[in-house]
């Protein structure tokens, strides 16, 4: 089964495990490890970036979630964000309505951590989780859900007023610049991007190069829809997601998959 194929069966995969929330005993207490509101109807587990708000609004310590989320930048990076994450799978099926002709615009790594220090001020500032009312994750997987006319779906929630539309502009916006730049959101805004793709420098699960096999035809390079330019960069920037496009496209195999000793 080609990298490819693997990918989408695992990206749709983790949207299942997400919702089998049917029943209160189904919700779990651990944070997930991509982003995905818990505000979601049948959602299972908690949304990182909303829980670390909550408990900055509160003026607590999150030890556990900020635990979780070490654990899962040492052990996997940004695995999590190329291979799981459905708003990141939702980036890759706007790929097939632009083709491969997207503007091509300056990769600016620390834009996301400057939205991350922005998120978690706002929340520290007006003691809410104001993220929360604007993340276009939520606004596609919590807040549309809950507008469907059913009881079932709604579970006593009811978006109304002046957020509702701020949630809907905010994806409508989100997923336009997405069309025109390969993967906006990830790129320069998602701040669970930031906190996790700091760790690839580090984590156990990286991109390997063979550099005797490497010819420097930058194949890899062309079709990375993060936009990293430097092979130095594959596996180690910020910006990786570890998707493997890189690792399927090398003609020569000198890319692949490894555990960092």
């Amino acid at each position: 089964m080609k990298l490819g194929v693997k990918r989408k069966v695992l990206q749709i995969t983790a949207l299942i495990v997400s919702n089998l929330g049917f029943f209160r005993i189904l919700k779990t207490g651990l944070v997930c490890p991509f982003l995905y509101c818990h505000g979601c109807p049948f959602a299972v587990f908690g949304c990182p970036v909303g829980v670390l708000q909550r408990f900055i609004a509160e003026a607590h310590v999150p030890f556990f979630t900020i635990g979780s989320l070490g654990v899962y930048g040492l052990v996997f990076g940004r695995f999590f964000c190329g291979w799981a994450c459905p708003f990141g799978a939702l980036q890759d099926l706007l790929k097939a309505l632009r083709g491969r002709k997207t503007l091509e615009t300056r990769r600016v790594w620390y834009t996301k951590f400057i939205f991350l220090f922005i998120v978690l001020g706002l929340a520290w500032f007006f003691l809410d989780t104001i993220f929360c009312k604007f993340c276009p994750s939520g606004s596609l997987f919590a807040t549309l859900p809950a507008l469907v006319p059913l009881r079932f779906f709604n579970r006593g929630f009811s978006p109304s007023g002046i957020f509702l539309y701020i949630h809907v502009l905010t994806l409508v916006l989100t997923l336009i610049s997405a069309l025109f730049i390969s993967h906006f959101w990830c790129r320069y805004l998602c701040p669970l991007g930031a906190v996790v793709g700091g760790f690839n420098r580090v984590s156990f699960l990286t991109i390997g190069l063979r550099s005797e096999k490497c010819h420097k035809c930058n194949v890899c390079l062309q079709v990375c829809e993060m936009g990293i330019k430097r092979l130095s960069d594959v596996g180690n920037s910020t910006d990786c997601t570890l998707c493997g496009r890189c690792v399927e496209a090398c003609p020569e195999k000198a890319l692949y998959f490894m555990i960092r000793k």
